[in-house]
């Protein structure tokens, strides 16, 4: 049996470059953390010849391959060599999907993670962070972008970059003072407004040129991210934190609703930063305390949200044989 443990991700700045067609003619650039939730990925030899799939509230038993209907599972199945192999698969999470923290990308980089290690292939981060953002961005024709699968799959902070030859991180070594500060600052709280991103990032990508300008922009601060972070300048980080959410609600796709205007304008006029992380309106409110708001804005999101505790995963996906 090979159990894979993948962290889930928060995104800080620079999301939403990192779609193909963008991150193909301009380059993209995403800063962002995983944290200390995570997918995990059980498979073990198919004791009856069945593909026996069980992943959220979905059970699959099927003979053939080409019959699964989870779109990650099959597809993973077929680059990993293993269609005509039927096994038992089990996906876990520890937060609820369609949720804005990079659950498929997860979920896909956990798969090959396991399903490699199963056959006795050992497979760097990078690889297998390859693979999935193919399934998903090719295979899949966009059902998400490049980032989540990478920061998914190498954990804690780091710097990404996209372009047409590949997907090209860095890691970001914060002084210890540093990191502690910036987790500090950092709130995260569940809201409850699950959706499918595939929807709202086809809409953003069909309509790319009226949003050009701003993805511009965005990335400006992906990479102005950097230098604040690594200076612990946290000021400046919560402001990109928020710059990131503004504009993103000013892009085509399905990014904001009254809800989402209300959420961000009350966390503001705290003196605070809220971001709802994912390619559409998240199920999750990120919020950044650069002067001590943290019970100002626990006060402020106690009326229909509930607080999670996080800490950032310096750990990427793991693979372990049991």
């Amino acid at each position: 049996m090979i159990v894979t443990k993948t962290p889930l991700r928060l995104p800080l700045a620079g999301g939403l470059t990192d779609l193909k067609s963008y991150a193909h003619e301009y380059g993209g650039v995403t800063v962002s953390m995983a944290i200390d939730k995570h997918v995990y990925v059980i498979i073990k030899r198919s004791m009856d010849g069945f593909f026996d799939l069980r992943y959220t509230d979905v059970h699959e038993k099927v003979l053939d391959h080409a019959d699964i209907r989870n779109d990650l599972i099959r597809e993973a199945l077929a680059i990993t060599g293993l269609s005509q192999r039927p096994v038992h698969l089990v996906v876990m999470t520890d937060l609820a999907g369609e949720s804005g923290l990079g659950t498929s990308g997860a979920v896909c980089v956990g798969l090959l993670g396991a399903m490699y290690r199963f056959q006795g292939i050992e497979k760097t981060r990078q690889e297998l962070l390859e693979g999935a953002a193919h399934i998903e961005v090719e295979i899949l024709e966009g059902a998400s972008g490049y980032h989540d699968p990478a920061i998914c799959a190498l954990g804690d902070i780091h710097a990404i970059t996209y372009d047409a030859q590949g997907i090209h991180p860095e890691r970001l070594v914060l002084d210890d003072n540093v990191r502690a500060l910036f987790q500090h600052s950092m709130l995260f709280f569940y809201g409850g407004h699950h959706a499918k991103s595939k929807p709202s990032l086809n809409l953003l990508e069909s309509h790319l040129d009226k949003g050009l300008d701003h993805l511009h922009e965005i990335k400006s601060i992906g990479l102005e991210l950097k230098p604040a972070l690594l200076a612990g300048d946290i000021a400046r980080v919560g402001e990109i934190i928020g710059e990131q959410q503004r504009l993103k609600m000013t892009l085509p796709g399905k990014f904001v609703d009254d809800y989402v205007t209300d959420i961000v304008a009350r966390v503001r006029a705290l003196g605070a930063y809220a971001q709802l992380p994912g390619g559409k309106i998240s199920a999750y409110v990120m919020v950044c305390c650069p002067d001590g708001q943290q019970q100002a804005v626990r006060d402020l999101m106690a009326d229909g949200h509930d607080e999670v505790s996080f800490a950032i995963e310096r750990d990427g996906t793991t693979a372990h044989s049991i």
